[in-house]
């Protein structure tokens, strides 16, 4: 991997802490709807807090959230999250087959045909996790070439931004925007990683890059400008925090490799139905301190969106992080991985 420009390894100071309305995430039935299945689970903003205690923020391009935090609010009395008003935090990854798999070291082969029983939704197989010994992680998942070596991996690619948007439209015809999330699984010594992603729309006949979302710590303005070696550091196990309620929740943990999802992140301005559905939907992901365990990534269109107002979500550097890790993907704090 390559080291970012200016060769700094830098973290982050704690923020004060901000207040902001309810971050919520909204679980409907999954109802049958011309051919399609309804969203399982939707966040809303404007807010980065329940009961006082950050649950999400923002990093560069994307939001991200830390599911295991609000799991841990919901099931935690007084009841802040009611599940009958917010459905259930504790789905199962996968979501019944619904989902798109990125990563994962359980088997890659085939893994993403007839989504949804739906023949028509074949997609390229999830990028295998490094063998055991292996510390670090370089991959992409979409055009064909997982290992960015200019081969075609025969793996059922490449994606293109219409495939996506068909495949979101089928799980729920109102949302166009994907979301991701993490199993997280650090079994090992080290129960944090380091990371950092990107989603790139690709032109397919020129090769050129049309426009880019960035998962990193470097905060710049617009979409893209994707600094690799700016990660974040994904906490396995974050301390006990107290809600204004005074409850408290916590210690959360991170890394159990449940079958759940400890992380979801999304780009607000990721609305695929404006761009030309020819161009190649390729994710990028670069993982450092990986152990023991294997992670798994999926792209879901059963968690639906609603972008925030400008200005809408805090910034890094202005909020108490309260040790969140990956917070939703979910980070900790600003740091970049060292140079190899």
């Amino acid at each position: 991997m390559k080291k970012a420009a200016d060769g700094t390894h830098r973290s982050a100071g704690i923020g004060r802490r901000m207040r902001a309305a309810i971050a919520t995430a909204a679980v409907g039935a999954a109802t049958a709807a011309a051919g399609s299945a309804s969203a399982a689970v939707q966040l809303t903003l404007p807010g980065t807090e329940v009961d006082g205690v950050q649950v999400a923020i923002r990093y560069d391009d994307f939001l991200s959230y830390s599911n295991a935090l609000l799991r841990e609010i919901q099931n935690t009395s007084p009841t802040i999250l009611p599940k009958s008003t917010y459905g259930d935090y504790s789905f199962a990854t996968g979501t019944g087959g619904l989902d798109l798999l990125l990563y994962t070291g359980a088997g890659t082969k085939n893994r993403n045909q007839n989504v949804g029983g739906n023949a028509a939704l074949d997609f390229e197989d999830p990028a295998s996790a490094p063998a055991g010994g292996a510390s670090t992680f370089d991959g992409w998942w979409g055009k064909n070439d997982q290992n960015n070596d200019g081969i075609a991996d025969g793996v059922n690619g490449p994606v293109s931004v219409g495939n996506i948007l068909n495949y979101l439209h089928f799980v729920n015809p109102l949302n166009s925007i994907p979301v991701f999330y993490m199993d997280m699984n650090q079994i090992g010594s080290n129960a944090s990683l380091l990371f950092s992603a990107r989603v790139a729309l690709i032109d397919p006949v020129t090769g050129a890059l049309v426009h880019e979302w960035a998962l990193d710590t470097t905060l710049q303005p617009g979409d893209g400008a994707f600094d690799e070696g700016s990660q974040a550091l994904a906490a396995g196990l974050t301390p006990a925090v107290t809600g204004d309620s005074g409850a408290t929740y916590g210690p959360v943990n991170h890394n159990l490799g449940s079958g759940k999802a400890d992380f979801i992140a999304y780009a607000p301005t990721m609305d695929l139905s404006l761009f030309d559905q020819n161009l190649l939907f390729v994710v990028e992901f670069h993982m450092d301190g990986i152990n023991d365990g294997f992670e798994e990534i999926f792209l879901s269109g059963a968690i639906a969106v609603t972008p925030p107002p400008p200005n809408g979500v805090p910034e890094p550097t202005t909020l108490a992080l309260l040790g969140l890790g990956l917070g939703g993907l979910g980070w900790l704090n600003r740091r970049r991985k060292p140079a190899r």
